[in-house]
């Protein structure tokens, strides 16, 4: 019995020990009751954008990075709006320098739940998507975990590390065409963005450069932010 009770006083430690050290992951809630992922607002890049989201907010036409957005609908979201503030490298160097998108960026959330986003952007054969999502009931639901063959490990965007990237192509889904390649970024502090390449045709190979993918991480910006 002392054994077990020596045991079972380990585990107790133990877990207590990991609850102390667990992140508080949520402070605040939707208007229905749902937890979400807290921001750092006084981040300087997430301040910085807010700022500019008030000046712009009167703006009926925008241009550089928010170019083509609704403003409308851009000014409702409550959570730092990340996104490439220029065409990616990769892009660039499959299609070229002056490479640019083939239509309008897209942005799709929610007005009544104004706590994720999706921003797309087309190439010819190349699509890139940032998505994010502070609802922590649908963190862990998301089909954004890695899924195929990895490099390095999950990042923070101004750091060296190297984002954990998966691939999936017909060498791991039997019969697809194409290649898809994402990977997950952890910001202020703790709001998992996602960013997602799909690529086709005679791209496709080029598109697995895991090395200019990791660097374009640098050209990922705030493009708004406005706290509750």
């Amino acid at each position: 019995m002392s054994a077990l009770r020596s045991t079972l006083a380990v585990a107790a430690t133990i877990g207590v020990i990991a609850m102390a050290a667990a992140p508080v992951m949520a402070q605040e809630t939707t208007d229905r009751g749902q937890k979400l992922l807290s921001v750092d607002w006084a981040n300087g890049e997430v301040a910085a954008a807010a700022q500019r989201s008030q000046l712009e907010s009167a703006r009926t036409r925008s241009v550089g990075p928010t170019a083509g957005l609704d403003p409308v609908k851009l000014g409702k979201l409550e959570i730092p709006v990340l996104a490439f503030a220029e065409t990616p490298q990769l892009v660039r160097n499959i299609l070229g320098n002056d490479a640019k998108p083939i239509k309008p960026r897209s942005l799709v959330m929610d007005p009544d739940q104004p706590y994720w986003y999706q921003i797309e952007d087309t190439y010819e054969g190349i699509t890139i998507s940032v998505a994010a999502d502070r609802r922590i009931n649908l963190e862990a639901t998301r089909n954004f975990q890695i899924t195929a063959r990895r490099a390095g490990a999950e990042g923070q965007l101004g750091t060296q590390a190297a984002p954990r990237i998966s691939i999936t192509d017909g060498e791991t889904e039997e019969g697809m065409e194409g290649v898809i390649l994402n990977y997950r970024l952890r910001r202020f502090p703790d709001i998992p963005y996602t960013i997602k390449i799909v690529c086709s045709g005679e791209k496709m190979q080029r598109c697995k450069d895991l090395a200019t993918i990791a660097k374009d991480q640098s050209l990922l910006r705030v493009l708004a932010a406005r706290p509750k």
